[in-house]
């Protein structure tokens, strides 16, 4: 009884029900909702308990709710923390011997001073060995541990599995820090193969890399020999105390490169903004410093690509918004980024398609402020697939290359059609998905398209 509870308390919350929670939930409320709404959140549903394992019933449960909540996603993880598992997590948080290591780094240099440092390749298999000897305890001083299933580590996996010979090109490396760093004499000054004795040794930056190797370690048929990996030893002796915190600090805040960022450098995306400032809009699709506000003169690459995925024919693109919207930009030479940026795309097309995108969405932000239970969760994630169905509606003349109609029928028309598609979406759902939790409902590609099919 209390699991069952339990697991319509998760699609409660997640269906932002917040006047059955009490004081506790409601006051985290507007964080939870910026988590919802945002697409590359993953929700861990975390069950700790005194007992070893599950009762059947129980576990099926839980298995329900979490095929229910992923529904053909990876969304929703499961994390099942019985007694077994707190008993090994604080045997291992008590077990704070410093990690004491015999490394073999080949192709190695060094770095005398101020503080000494050595670099080069290690062996992916070694690599691998420590892991599976030490875990997650190799991650001590980092702010953050291996993450698991993501998105960076699912292409270090690939690139390690389909890529071998080339994984030291295409990742960062592992940066780890030492209370002492000693060179062994055998090799000599051979720079090819040189054996180190690292004493209290942390990972600070490149856990994710680390945990990638080692979650293929047990994999036997998983060749890690053949995979090299550039590594960096910081010897903390005699540097001035807090220098390892700082080390931690710098080699994790850096300017990370994000895919979007290569946008910048497509051809189209140059052309786009010089045909927006001709119109008197400055399009921003680089990322920089300067706080960039959107309004009438200034359009961000992000709410660009948004409004052109609503206004692309095939609802696949607008529900790929809510489920994982960095596709939309992934790989500048193939779709769907060509789908959406292309020499056929004009100005005048992304400002009305902007411009309904931004009523619709502002309209439903305003609507949820009065509104509970599902009909807010509709309001909140609903606004792409809702400005989708308005493309379709719209005559086509009004969409097309010149402003004969456009601006009448905006300022006449789009409202009321707007209340009226919300109040066929609603009801739709409400029939077809009485039990289906609203945000998931606009991040399934089947669902989305069934409920296209009975609106158009």
């Amino acid at each position: 009884g209390d699991v069952e509870k339990y697991t319509k308390g998760v699609k409660n919350l997640i269906d932002t029900k917040f006047s059955r929670f009490n004081a506790k939930v409601k006051k985290g409320q507007q964080e939870i909702l910026d988590a919802l709404q945002d697409a590359t959140v993953k929700i861990q549903v975390l069950f700790a308990y005194t007992g070893k394992k599950l009762s059947t019933h129980n576990e099926a449960s839980i298995n329900d709710l979490i095929d229910e909540l992923n529904d053909n996603s990876d969304l929703v993880k499961f994390n099942d923390f019985n007694i077994d598992k707190a008993h090994k997590g604080l045997v291992v948080g008590l077990n704070s011997e410093p990690i004491n290591e015999n490394v073999i780094i080949s192709n190695w240099g060094y770095i005398d001073e101020p503080y000494k440092s050595y670099y080069g390749q290690i062996n992916g298999a070694a690599l691998g060995e420590l892991w599976l000897k030490y875990g997650r305890r190799l991650f001590i001083e980092n702010i953050r541990s291996f993450l698991g299933t993501s998105e960076v580590n699912d292409e270090i996996i690939t690139t390690i599995k389909t890529e071998p010979a080339n994984f030291i090109y295409f990742n960062n490396g592992i940066t780890i820090l030492c209370e002492s760093i000693k060179k062994k004499p055998i090799s000599g000054s051979d720079k090819s193969l040189g054996a180190f004795e690292c004493q209290g040794m942390s990972i600070v930056n490149g856990a994710q890399t680390l945990g990638s190797i080692g979650s293929l370690s047990e994999i036997t048929t998983i060749d890690l020999s053949n995979i090299k990996v550039f590594v960096k030893f910081i010897s903390l002796e005699g540097s001035p105390e807090g220098f390892g915190h700082r080390i931690t600090i710098a080699t994790n805040t850096q300017n990370k490169v994000d895919k979007k960022d290569f946008v910048s450098l497509n051809a189209e995306q140059e052309r786009i903004k010089v045909d927006l400032k001709l119109e008197g809009i400055d399009y921003h699709f680089k990322r920089s410093d300067e706080k960039i506000l959107p309004d009438e003169t200034n359009y961000l690459l992000e709410e660009v690509a948004f409004s052109l995925a609503s206004l692309w024919d095939d609802v696949t693109l607008t529900t790929t918004v809510k489920k994982a919207s960095g596709k939309l930009w992934e790989d500048v030479q193939n779709r769907p980024y060509i789908d959406l940026f292309n020499n056929s795309i004009s100005a005048l097309k992304i400002i009305k398609a902007v411009k309904i995108y931004r009523f619709v969405t502002n309209k439903m932000k305003q609507l949820s402020y009065d509104a509970d239970g599902r009909q807010r969760s509709i309001y909140l994630y609903g606004n792409t697939f809702v400005s989708h169905i308005l493309f379709q509606r719209i005559p086509k003349q009004y969409l097309a290359d010149s402003s004969i109609g456009f601006d009448n029928y905006f300022n006449t028309e789009l409202e009321t059609k707007t209340d009226e598609c919300l109040v066929e979406l609603e009801n739709l759902i409400e029939t077809n998905y009485p039990e289906a939790m609203i945000g998931f409902i606009f991040r399934n590609y089947t669902k989305c398209r069934d409920l296209k099919a009975l609106m158009t």
